[in-house]
């Protein structure tokens, strides 16, 4: 990864920063807007309608819609061909055990210099940051030669079918794809702006179901027991060897999630199980060879059982944006992944009217901007799961993620701190004004 190479000196990138600081009591008030609103996904329960409000009062077009259920909003503002833009989601997921928290969950309390609420961290808290700086910076930016975007789904801690793949869907029909965007995700680890995620690696889910034939224990001559093949296969599985990745991609496993039979009594050898498994892979995988690879292996087990079927879900494409100051895809292998800078295409027909975009090498400005700050380079990486960022760099934006540290995520009693969040709202108007601030 980056961290393993010398960083970028101060006086090798021309000198562009905002010196205004953000303001913590307008985040409050953003958070405060946000928290209290149980979205707990697909719900957005009326977030959103809040967000239009402030867009609205931006001088911004707002196209809010719904897909099964999921809400959706794409605000604009700018006539630039230049198009940038702020990704993230208003669902959270539950707050269980309530009685554990410090305070009510949906709500914004602060204690110690800490903000809590069920979201803070994925991702209220990153949209709160990214509404005040935007708010404050927007005077400075070239809305002549650029223009700004916020996509922002209920449907992202759920099953992300119906919200920024939607989203993506309605600009590609406007021909309005960003070339550049942020996501909002909480991807530092101690401090806002120690991890830059540039990239994520694909995920595939599957459930093989196993049918034999039910009978009783004592006579097993006479059945064929389904939960026995299903630990064959589960051993078959975890015994395959995968590659080990890349200095900027972990390597590809296979974990097994479930193993389950019909609860049909102690005296009672079932008849059919399920077998769960989700694998995460790297650049050097694809999707199809990994279902090829499974379904070979099924065939030569499939005398174990009477019949074995296998579905697939929740497919997840790997991304990684690339610039002219990270490492590359180095490996001898070929990679499944083009890098993204200097290819991004315009996707109208140039006129008049329209141009190439702006080429920028996000990671550099994102990098640099961090250091504004925090006077220290992030550590880029492709760990963890999987984002909204993947919907969008398919289509050849670069796609960088920035937010709140994850340490509290989904935990009872959330919470940021006012110096991570203050922190990120800083670097979120950095990264802005090196990118679009006029000149």
């Amino acid at each position: 990864m980056r961290a393993n190479i010398n960083p970028p000196q101060v006086s090798e990138i021309p000198l562009k920063s905002f010196c205004d600081e953000a303001d913590l009591n307008a985040i409050k008030v953003h958070l405060t807007q946000l928290l209290h609103r149980p979205s707990i996904t697909p719900n957005d329960a009326g977030c959103q309608q809040y967000l239009k409000r402030f867009f609205k009062n931006l001088g911004m077009t707002v196209d809010d819609f719904e897909v099964e259920g999921v809400s959706n909003l794409i605000a604009k503002i700018g006539r630039g061909s230049t198009r940038v833009a702020f990704c993230g989601h208003t669902d959270v997921v539950p707050a269980l055990n309530t009685d554990l928290w410090h305070s009510e969950p949906f709500s914004l309390s602060e204690r110690d210099d800490k903000l809590y609420g069920r979201g803070i961290a994925d991702m209220k808290g990153a949209i709160a940051s990214m509404l005040t700086a935007f708010e404050q910076i927007l005077p400075n930016l070239d809305l002549e030669k650029f223009s700004f975007y916020f996509l922002i789904t209920s449907d992202e801690v759920g099953d992300a079918e119906y919200g920024t793949k939607e989203i993506v869907s309605r600009l590609a029909q406007t021909q309005e794809l960003p070339h550049y965007c942020i996501v909002g995700e909480p991807a530092s680890l101690d401090q806002s702006g120690d991890v830059l995620k540039i990239g994520r690696r694909g995920s595939i889910s599957a459930e093989i179901t196993i049918i034999g034939k039910y009978g009783h224990v004592a006579f097993p001559q006479n059945a064929k027991n389904a939960s026995h093949t299903a630990v064959v296969m589960g051993k078959w599985l975890t015994q395959q060897s995968w590659d080990q990745g890349s200095d900027d991609f972990p390597g590809s496993h296979l974990e097994i999630t479930s193993i389950q039979t019909c609860d049909s009594g102690d005296n009672v050898i079932p008849g059919e199980c399920s077998l769960k498994f989700n694998v995460r892979y790297s650049h050097k995988e694809t999707e199809a060879n990994i279902k090829q690879r499974i379904v070979n292996g099924l065939v030569q087990l499939k005398q174990l059982a009477n019949d074995i079927s296998i579905r697939w879900y929740r497919s997840c494409e790997p991304y990684y944006t690339s610039g002219e100051t990270a490492n590359s895809m180095n490996d001898s292998a070929p990679s499944n992944i083009e890098p993204i800078h200097s290819e991004i295409l315009t996707e109208e027909p140039l006129t008049a009217e329209t141009s190439l975009p702006i080429d920028i090498d996000l990671v550099a400005e994102v990098e640099q901007a961090i250091f504004d700050v925090t006077k220290r380079f992030p550590r880029l990486s492709t760990a963890g799961g999987t984002s909204g960022g993947r919907f969008i760099a398919k289509n050849g934006c670069q796609v960088i993620e920035l937010g709140l540290p994850s340490h509290t995520i989904h935990q009872v009693n959330e919470y940021v701190t006012e110096k991570d969040i203050l922190d990120l709202t800083n670097q979120y108007m950095q990264v802005l004004y090196r990118v679009a601030g006029k000149q």
